[in-house]
């Protein structure tokens, strides 16, 4: 009888020691599972707390947990809070919500957070080596300080920092730093306006994950951070929401653009600048280089082929081809010059006033000409022309006349509209002029 009890007390202690072994089981599996930076993870290195860290101040309805957020219902009021994010960040949409009153806070070490940064001109710079305050003398555990007085880190101690990376940017407001031990003092937080927004980038993006945040100087900096993200603004209030996401969140649509299609292209335009991305960094697939290089060399052999066998049309040598008449001067290029299409007939009419007044004003001994109604009775009384002809060329002298003052005023529209009809009518009368002058008596 004490053996059979001896041995059900042993089953008993090796049933328990199963269930507590597949109870253990099933929790390492699940913190196996559990996702770094998850803003729903519960274990040490999610970021729940910080998400009920920004409900209780505030409230649930406020704060919205996502991986995908759709820029298109985003207003001025709202906040993106970007945790290390592993995929294209949609720099040119983030950069329009910002300029239209929006905040973005992001918190990114080694993730994809270097396109938003370079866009604002921020680039990333190494920690110090020894740094002058660190946790159990580890330097990946450097410590940071305020660097200002800034709005963000105005209630804010020291915070610890888990393998951070500095930024700079020397036009920024200073917001964390971490001072060097004989070298240079490196900046963690940088801030600044982007437009009626803002952006906060914070180069260490386990700063606020639920391990971290059982030190006073990180808890402090993460509630900071949400009210920085959420305040009130000089253009009026801000009682948007505030987007928690992390890792491996999308942004969708376009800012501003409430239509589909606005959308659409906004979608094509980011997969096409990310197809870019791709190629730049990961470089062409096998297969699509093969394919590319095919192309380009069949390309090549129908371009030559096509090029061989057509002959070369001769071309005249540029110094002995023969030159246009109006380049030649004289009055052959004067001529040519006014016979253009493209000249203006004002220019014939003007050319006929100058030739008629220069050839009376020669015969009558004339050094220069004379307004048009003394030329004319001078002509008439030296004999040259009648009365009638007198009065015709005064008349025909002062209509040219007209036409020159009006050519070089802003009247010169109305006179640029003269008919080639019009121009043979006037040469018509100034060449029975030039004959009547002609054919009098000296």
């Amino acid at each position: 009888m004490s053996c059979l009890r001896h041995l059900s007390w042993a089953w008993a202690r090796a049933l328990v020691g199963l269930v507590v072994l597949a109870t253990l089981a099933l929790v390492m599996s699940g913190d196996a599972r559990a996702t770094p930076l998850d803003p729903k993870g519960q274990d040490w290195e999610g970021l729940a707390q910080l998400v009920s860290i920004a409900q209780a101040e505030l409230g649930t309805q406020r704060v919205v947990v996502t991986s995908k957020a759709d820029m298109r219902v985003l207003g001025r009021g709202d906040a993106l809070f970007l945790v290390h994010p592993q995929s294209s960040l949609d720099v040119d949409e983030l950069s329009a919500f910002m300029h239209a009153g929006g905040r973005v806070v992001l918190l990114d070490d080694y993730g994809t957070g270097d396109e938003l940064l370079e866009r604002f001109g921020i680039r990333r710079v190494p920690m110090p080596s020894r740094p002058a305050q660190m946790l159990r003398g580890n330097p990946a555990f450097a410590i940071a300080e305020p660097a200002s007085t800034h709005s963000a880190v105005r209630d804010v101690g020291r915070v610890v920092t888990n393998h951070a990376t500095g930024l700079d940017h020397k036009a920024l407001s200073a917001v964390l730093v971490v001072r060097g031990e004989g070298e240079p003092d490196v900046l963690l937080s940088v801030a600044g306006a982007v437009g009626q927004g803002r952006l906060l980038a914070v180069g260490d993006s386990s700063v606020v994950m639920n391990s971290m945040l059982r030190y006073p100087g990180n808890r402090q900096l993460a509630l900071a951070l949400v009210r920085y993200a959420t305040e009130d603004d000089v253009w009026g209030k801000r009682e948007g929401k505030l987007y928690v996401m992390a890792n491996d969140f999308e942004t969708t649509g376009s800012f501003g653009h409430d239509s589909s299609v606005g959308g659409a292209i906004a979608q094509v335009q980011r997969g096409f600048e990310e197809a870019i991305e791709t190629l730049r960094r990961d470089g062409m697939p096998p297969l699509a280089a093969y394919l590319l290089a095919l192309a380009v060399g069949l390309g090549v052999i129908a371009w030559t082929s096509a090029r061989a066998g057509r002959p070369h049309k001769a071309v005249t040598p540029r110094f002995v081809r023969p030159a246009p008449p109006f380049v030649q001067g004289g009055i052959a290029g004067r001529a040519a010059l006014l016979g253009s299409p493209s000249t203006a007939r004002v220019m014939a009419m003007l050319e006929l006033k100058s030739a008629l007044e220069e050839d009376v004003a020669t015969r009558l001994g004339l050094d220069r000409t004379l307004p048009p109604d003394e030329l004319a009775a001078r002509a008439q009384a030296e004999g040259l022309l009648d009365a009638a002809q007198a009065r015709d060329l005064a008349r025909t002298l002062v209509m040219l006349g007209g036409m020159e003052v009006a050519f070089s005023s802003k009247q010169r529209r109305a006179v640029e509209r003269v008919r080639d009809t019009e121009v043979f009518a006037v040469a018509a009368r100034v060449r029975e002029l030039l004959d009547a002058v002609g054919a009098a008596r000296p």
